[in-house]
């Protein structure tokens, strides 16, 4: 079997992962409910990261095994460090006019979407609620939170580095970055805006206490760090979209189930797309 396809089976077996853990614990649910009919401490709105831990631990068993198997197929030699891969890319350097026109051109899109479609919009997923509506929303929801941001950025690491595969090294580095850095702006500007979600909005100029801040969106944020590396760092034209498919999916996700305004949801994208874009340009070829 040549690296290429033990590659492919890598992706297609993290694909497979991915999936169980978007709908985890529901499959057990499912068969408990058809056969043994237990008491549980997770039923179907559960999910990983937000159960019991020991049903994370049980995931997390499931997913070590499938490490171990990446590792046992990986050819000889050694994979090359990420200090290496971090050093030897420095070609490519976001100017700073560049980073202030994007800034200034972030702040007017976001701007116009509070004027002009914040309000539409909202309306506009009052209109389209349906339990068809709600299970979407829900399965977006589960892959943009919890763990499944982090277990994408491990997969690329174990992956790379057990297939010798530089450029999914480089990808996990800069999905760390990037989702940290971006992070860290999301939490800052929570507390600095303080913008009540459309849930609890009392009127206008009204704002949420604690944890009920609106502005930025963190699963958006998290969702485009991610989407912005393959966007700006992978070759492959089908994974750009795929990844900023589902990145869009999950903050359009954030607007129907009123937890964020659109601006939010912009806001939030164009964080996470500049992180990106700042780290790839440091870390990848």
């Amino acid at each position: 079997m040549s690296i290429d396809d033990k590659r492919r089976y890598a992706a297609a077996a993290f694909v497979a992962l991915l999936v169980l853990s978007v709908f985890w614990p529901s499959p057990v649910v499912s068969i408990n409910r058809l056969s043994a009919n237990r008491d549980l401490a997770v039923d179907e709105l559960s999910f990983l990261g937000r159960e019991p831990l020991s049903w994370d631990v049980v995931f997390w068993c499931i997913a070590g095994l499938l490490a171990l198997a990446i590792i046992q197929t990986r050819s000889g030699g050694q994979a090359p460090s990420p200090v290496r891969v971090w050093l030897e890319d420095r070609r490519g350097r976001l100017s700073s006019t560049v980073a202030v026109l994007f800034v200034v051109g972030a702040i007017i899109l976001v701007a116009l979407t509070w004027l002009f479609l914040d309000t539409p919009m909202l309306r506009w997923a009052e209109t389209v609620q349906s339990d068809t509506t709600e299970s979407v929303i829900r399965i977006l929801n589960r892959l943009g939170g919890g763990w499944n941001p982090p277990m994408v950025v491990i997969f690329f690491l174990i992956a790379g580095v057990a297939y010798q595969h530089r450029r999914w090294i480089s990808y996990a580095m800069s999905m760390a970055m990037a989702g940290l850095g971006a992070g860290l702006i999301a939490h800052l500007l929570k507390y600095v805006v303080g913008r009540t979600r459309p849930e609890l909005w009392l009127g206008a100029f009204h704002y949420a206490r604690g944890g009920a801040y609106s502005f930025p969106s963190g699963h958006t944020v998290g969702a485009f760090a991610l989407a912005g590396v393959i966007l700006f760092a992978s070759p492959s034209i089908a994974a750009r979209i795929i990844a900023i498919l589902l990145a869009t999916a999950i903050g359009l996700s954030r607007i129907l189930a009123f937890r964020h305004w659109t601006s939010d949801v912009v806001a939030s994208a164009l964080i996470g797309l500049f992180c990106a874009w700042l780290v790839t340009r440091r870390t990848t070829r």
